[in-house]
This record gives C-alpha cells, sequence and structure tokens, in this order.
C-alpha cells in the first residue's frame, strides 16, 4: 500500500506542475486590443515659426468652450482608426465640432505598453499606459501671405 500512495502523491504532483505551467502562458492582447477607447485631450498646444502657446483644456473656464477628444477603434491586430473631434464655442454661443479621421495608423511596440503610432510611415504621436499624444508638422500661409511651419500638439487621457 505504501508504494501505490506514492506513486499517486508523485503522480497527482506531476498533474499539478503541468496544470500551473499551462496558466502562465497567457496570450497578450493585440497591441490595438490595448489601446483602443475614449481618450479627452488635457492640453493643446501649436507653434507658428517656433513660436508656441499651449491650452490648459482642464481649465473650468476653457472646457466651457474647448473640447478635445479622440476615439481610437481596432482596425487590425496593429492598426487603429483614429478620430480627433475638436469642438469650439462659436460668437454666437453654439459649439461647432470639427473631425479628422486618421484611417490606418500602424502601431510600433516601443516597450512597457507604449506604441509609436505611424500614419503612412510617418510618426505621429504615442498611445499606451492610458495615454495618448498626437504630433503633425504641416505648412500653412499666415495673413500676409507668408508660408508658415505649423506644430500641433495635442495630449489625452483614456476616458474611464
Amino acid at each position: 500500500m505504501k508504494t501505490f500512495t506514492s506513486a499517486l502523491s508523485i503522480s497527482a504532483l506531476a498533474l499539478m506542475l503541468i496544470f500551473s505551467g499551462c496558466t502562465n502562458n497567457e496570450v497578450e492582447p493585440d497591441p490595438a486590443d490595448q489601446v483602443i477607447g475614449a481618450y479627452s485631450a488635457t492640453t493643446y498646444s501649436e507653434s507658428i515659426n517656433g513660436v508656441a502657446q499651449s491650452i490648459d483644456l482642464t481649465n473650468a473656464l476653457i472646457k466651457e468652450n474647448v473640447a478635445i477628444s479622440f476615439d481610437v477603434a481596432k482596425k487590425a491586430a496593429s492598426t487603429l482608426t483614429v478620430v480627433l473631434s475638436i469642438s469650439q464655442r462659436d460668437s454666437t454661443g453654439t459649439m461647432q465640432t470639427y473631425n479628422d479621421t486618421y484611417d490606418s495608423i500602424e502601431l510600433k511596440a516601443l516597450g512597457n505598453g507604449n506604441f509609436e503610432m505611424l500614419n503612412a510611415g510617418t510618426s505621429v504621436g504615442q498611445i499606451g499606459n492610458g495615454n495618448l499624444s498626437l504630433q503633425e508638422t504641416y505648412p500653412d500661409t499666415d495673413e500676409a501671405g507668408n508660408t508658415v511651419q505649423v506644430t500641433v500638439k495635442i495630449a489625452a487621457t483614456k476616458s474611464l
């Protein structure tokens, strides 16, 4: 009987090791699944030819007149569709909304749950760990007709 009990204990121990080994092999979600959701902007910065101004979008007075948000949806395992919504109160008191859609944002892992966002191979920001930052630089024309370089940066946090 002693031999049977020892063999049974060894078999039980082997089964426990096998089953406990299986639980450690959790599959990591796709990059897109890790970051999808709604994000509310906290700051908006705009630089024209190097002269910058920044707006704290969490300020109560600003929040009544300007709201910026992102809706991040999964398109594929490492590809997102990002909709940027900017709402601003006009002179009549009506909120006017402008939407811009980034249809195929590719994610490139940076480590620690953060990803670089690439639009047609060009970096447009980062996303991960409940934060999103978007930055774009483009040429524009000022009131005098001069070409200027504009850089827009928006920082946002994931809405709960």
